[in-house]
This record gives C-alpha cells, sequence and structure tokens, in this order.
C-alpha cells in the first residue's frame, strides 16, 4: 500500500510528457535555400496585406537602409526570415535535469534569441518591445510550437512590406533526422489582414565553424540624419519593375488577402499586362 501511495505521489509530482524535449536540436546548423537580400521592386506576392499593409509597402523607398541607424538594424528572425547560418544551446536545471531555455546564435549580425520552456507565462503588454521579442515554447509530440509576441516593429521584405509592433508569430519547429524546418505563422492586425506562413529549413553539420559577424553603425552615409526616405502614396515609379518584368498583371504582384487563394487566378485572366522592359544586350553586342 505504501509503494503504491509513493508511486502516485511521484507521478504526479513530475512534470508532464509535454515539458520533456522529444528531440534533440542543439547543434550547428546550415540553412538549405538561399536568403532574398534584394528582391525585386513590387513584389509582394505572398503577402496578405491590408490597407495600411500596403500602403506602408509602397511608400518604401530602397535608400532606407542607407540610414546610419539602419545598417545594423536587426533582421526579423522569429518569422524566419532567410535562413542563416545557426546554433543552439540549451539551458538545463541542475536539479532536474530537464531544459528551460533554448538559445540560438545566427550568424547575420550576431543576432540571439531565447526560447523559454520551463512554462513561464507571456509579459504583460505594457513590457518592452525588442526585436528578438520574448519567445515561450511548448513541446507537442516532436513539435516544438514557439510563441513570440514584444516585437519592435520591423521589415519583413528589404523591399517594403513590414510588420507592426503588434506582430504575434507561432513557429513549429521540427527535427527530422539531419534537417531543422521551421513553420512560421505570423498574425498581425496592423498590417495583414490574414496570417502569413513563412518556412525555413537547415540541416546538421557539426563541423561548421561560424565566424563573427560585427556590426557598426555607418558615419559616411549619402542619406543625412533626420531624413526618412519614402515616397508619398502613388509616386513610387518603381512598383511596375517586378511585374512588367515577369509579364504578370501589377495588381496581383502587390500581394493582398484576395491573391493568396486559387480562385484568383480566373480573375487575373482578365487583367492587362504590362510591356516587358527591352531585354539586355549581351556583352558581345555591346562591344560591337
Amino acid at each position: 500500500m505504501k509503494r503504491s501511495i509513493f508511486l502516485l505521489v511521484l507521478f504526479f509530482a513530475l512534470p508532464s510528457s509535454s515539458a520533456f524535449a522529444q528531440v534533440d536540436l542543439a547543434g550547428m546548423w546550415t540553412p538549405v535555400g538561399y536568403r532574398t537580400d534584394s528582391p525585386d521592386m513590387g513584389n509582394f506576392t505572398g503577402f496578405p496585406f491590408n490597407r495600411a499593409g500596403h500602403l506602408r509597402a509602397e511608400a518604401w523607398a530602397a535608400d532606407i537602409f542607407d540610414v546610419a541607424e539602419n545598417v545594423c538594424r536587426p533582421y526579423p528572425l522569429e518569422d524566419p526570415f532567410g535562413p542563416s547560418q545557426l546554433r543552439i544551446w540549451t539551458d538545463v536545471d541542475k536539479s532536474t535535469q530537464q531544459i528551460t531555455a533554448y538559445h540560438m546564435h545566427y550568424f547575420y549580425h550576431e543576432e540571439e534569441r531565447t526560447v523559454w520552456v520551463d512554462g513561464r507565462p507571456d509579459l504583460p503588454d505594457y513590457a518592452l518591445h525588442t526585436f528578438p521579442g520574448f519567445s515561450t515554447g511548448e513541446w507537442k509530440g516532436n513539435d516544438l510550437i514557439v510563441t513570440t509576441t514584444h516585437l519592435k516593429d520591423n521589415f519583413e521584405w528589404p523591399n517594403g512590406p513590414y510588420r507592426s509592433d503588434r506582430t504575434t508569430v507561432r513557429s513549429h519547429i521540427e527535427r527530422y533526422g539531419n534537417y531543422l524546418t521551421v513553420i512560421a505563422i505570423i498574425y498581425d492586425p496592423g498590417n495583414l489582414a490574414e496570417p502569413m506562413v513563412r518556412p525555413a529549413t537547415w540541416v546538421y553539420n557539426p563541423d561548421l565553424v561560424m565566424p563573427p559577424y560585427p556590426c557598426e553603425e555607418a558615419t559616411e552615409t549619402i542619406v543625412p540624419r533626420g531624413k526618412v526616405p519614402n515616397y508619398l502614396p502613388g509616386k513610387n515609379p518603381l512598383l511596375s519593375y517586378f511585374a512588367a518584368k515577369y509579364g504578370i498583371p501589377q495588381e496581383a504582384a502587390l500581394g493582398g488577402a484576395e491573391t493568396m487563394y486559387p480562385e484568383y487566378i480566373a480573375k487575373m485572366k482578365k487583367m492587362k499586362l504590362l510591356p516587358r522592359p527591352p531585354a539586355k544586350p549581351s556583352a558581345g553586342e555591346e562591344a560591337q
């Protein structure tokens, strides 16, 4: 009888199975695919903008990154923006030997984020917003579900799309053998009419040597302090570039919730196409 009572007490004293890490995420990871450093102007495909999101994206000017304080502006790692080399390590509670946090170090700008898996609650609304935000995680089988809040306003792609500081991101992280996959669902009532899904994949690489990536604010720039490069509504001359280049309707290229569904294809067939820009001459033709 005493043995049964002891086992029962032990059962309730132990944390639930969802608190235990199901797979090992620690190690060095190399990105699979590429990072879109310079997407075409006017390419907002895949962004379910609301009206505010559209207006902000269309007002963007490329020389915003020449503003000194934007030179080292962190990338939106939580969604994740174009994977970079990644190192993951853990904090372990000495008394329980359970993982309490995952730390992630990214190559670009030496950014880091922490995912707390010790059951702590979210921060209050008035807490400080930062570029990495505040992340908590919970295991569901082999799926680590990470919720990130308290994010600063930041760009989603370096060609116009932005997310607001009201954004919440839920990332599903799974390891399949030597592959690490992240599917992030971005909820932004400020700029998106519907949630947006972003994927990224890494491959395990224990021999990876991650170099430093120090970044310092530029002191020599063509944009003076206090100026914010932008275009007024309807004045951006570059929005048609992507649509004309690939022969698709400009309205479709500018994104929006409606463009995310298959039914939109029928509507696209009735839209006018922009004339394609003239092809650039080859090196031989230029020499002539």
